[in-house]
């Protein structure tokens, strides 16, 4: 088997030579000291083998082997190198060498992997071998992970749509069930009973117009912004807007409202908003008080909404305040609805708009979720 040697280094191409022609299957037929020697030599002397090294000058021995490879793809390379580099084993592999030696290995595994590679086997060091299982090994749990990533994706999606189908059918059913009544009744229907069911329509109307509103409002912070238009408002008239849109809700309720007179800057609808989406979370978790106040301390707008339900864990809440669509209780027969988005929802426009979202709760002690607004 003809043999081309190349190796920056003369001395080490000196003993790689003295080693080889110890066999007689072997005749070394030249030497080459960079990449671009060595594609000159393989066009002259056309070898069986070549031992590349890896770092050299010129070119180096990746190029090198990528070319001769495209170009005679039956002659076979057998890269040396000071170091087990996974990395290095990975491209000389994708260029096409067909094994892998570290310098400094015994005399008997260089001549077997040479034999090795006459018969068209690959040859690995080893240490190589055992770096590139243990990178196997690293790549597999990082698929494995990825694919675990993949299944909670789909769980996640499988979710938002069981959750969202849910949440926007039964407002819609309501509508439906009303228009139906009044298109087949109307004349037989008192005209108070009518004013009652638009009412309840309308109604309906401004629940399916809030889910839409959280959702587009989601889906725009997943596609990396929300598209805030800040101005000066008043932090007691944006808390009074969000309880007034809640009118319906608040019936029968206890609500009280305790509001200081206090300014800040950030989107008020955007505000509005997730204010009343965590009113309206404290009033579906509690059949007691719920409290909203607005007050200032050391010149800082605080916004408090206090219920007095059942309370969070400490990894529900983190679990809320960063996965939108997620549910304090996720089954299928849990008691409360809601599209699981007002804690997600109320932590990002707070900090976009240059504030944040503390939240103070504890199981069977109620919560209370208090954002913390910028001062003027």
């Amino acid at each position: 088997m003809r043999v081309l040697l190349v190796d920056d280094h003369e001395s080490i191409r000196k003993s790689l030579r003295q080693l080889i022609e110890l066999r007689a299957e072997f005749e070394v037929v030249g030497e080459g000291s960079n990449g671009s020697e060595a594609l000159e030599r393989t066009e002259l002397l056309r070898p069986d083998i070549i031992l590349m090294d890896m770092h050299m000058p010129v070119m180096d021995g990746v190029q090198a082997t990528r070319v001769i490879k495209e170009r005679y793809p039956k002659i076979q390379v057998l890269a040396l190198t000071a170091f087990a580099d996974m990395s290095l084993v990975s491209e000389m592999v994708k260029a096409g060498a067909s094994g892998y030696l570290l310098k400094g290995g015994s005399s008997k595994e260089l001549l077997d992997s040479l034999q090795a590679i006459s018969r068209g086997q690959g040859a690995l060091d080893k240490e190589v071998t055992r770096g590139v299982m243990e990178d196997m090994a690293d790549l597999y749990r990082k698929e494995q992970e990825r694919a675990d990533a993949l299944a909670e994706l789909d769980r996640m999606k499988s979710e938002f749509v069981s959750v969202v189908s849910h949440e926007l059918r039964t407002p819609m059913t309501s509508i439906k069930g009303g228009v139906a009544t009044l298109q087949t009744n109307w004349a037989a229907i008192d005209d108070q009973v009518k004013l009652e069911l638009l009412d309840s329509m309308g109604t309906e109307c401004d629940r399916l117009s809030r889910m839409v509103s959280q959702i587009l409002t989601a889906s725009g912070i997943q596609r990396g912004g929300l598209g805030l238009r800040p101005t000066l408002f008043s932090v007691a008239v944006v808390a009074q807007a969000a309880v007034d849109s809640l009118v319906d809700k608040l019936t029968g309720r206890e609500v009280s409202c305790h509001f200081e007179e206090i300014y800040s800057t950030g989107d008020e609808e955007r505000l509005t908003e997730v204010i009343a989406a965590l009113i309206e979370n404290s009033l579906e978790f509690t059949s007691g008080r719920v409290s909203v106040d607005v007050k200032a301390v050391l010149g800082t707008p605080l916004l408090s909404v206090s219920d007095e339900g059942p309370g969070i864990a400490p990894e529900t809440v983190r679990r809320l305040l960063n996965e939108p669509f997620s549910q304090a209780d996720s089954s299928s027969t849990r008691q409360v609805g809601g599209l699981g988005l007002s804690l997600y929802l109320a932590r990002q426009v707070a900090e976009a708009s240059g504030g944040r979202l503390e939240v103070d709760t504890a199981p069977d002690r109620g919560s209370t979720f208090t954002l913390i607004l910028r001062p003027v």
